[in-house]
């Protein structure tokens, strides 16, 4: 059994918007961390720390503009854990529903400590990129 993170924002700016704050490495670097490069679809990514060294890392593995992103993700904390980011991108009214699960937490108390810290890291990001594009 895993542990999944599940997150809605409505965010007053349109899909494209968004998407760039997605995927694009100037936008990231505002709310998340920055990459080396943009997120594209079949390319590994890599976000160092401030210490240089890699902070988070992984694969994207779909990317359709502007609805659906999904990569691999590996923090540091994680050690050797491999999990799963997908984004959701729907047009509303005056902007965009993004739907974000993390998935891949493994179950028990041991692991516990870890599904929060990202549960409350999602918060604080996911909170910054809303202010970043408002």
């Amino acid at each position: 059994m895993t542990h999944s993170i599940e997150k809605t924002l409505i965010i007053g700016a349109p899909p494209a918007t968004v998407w760039a704050f997605l995927t694009q490495a100037d936008e990231l670097a505002r709310w998340f961390h920055r990459p080396k490069s943009d997120l594209s679809e079949g390319q590994d990514f890599e976000m160092p720390g401030e210490d240089g060294n890699p902070l988070v890392w992984g694969h994207v593995h779909e990317a359709t503009a502007p609805r659906t992103l999904r990569f691999s993700f590996t923090a540091r904390p994680m050690g050797d854990l491999v999990s799963e980011v997908s984004y959701a991108l729907t047009a509303v009214e005056a902007g965009t529903r993004l739907n974000l699960v993390h998935s891949g937490f493994p179950a028990g108390a041991e692991a516990f400590g870890l599904l929060t810290a990202f549960d409350a890291g999602w918060d604080s990001h996911l909170t910054r990129m809303r202010d970043s594009i408002a």
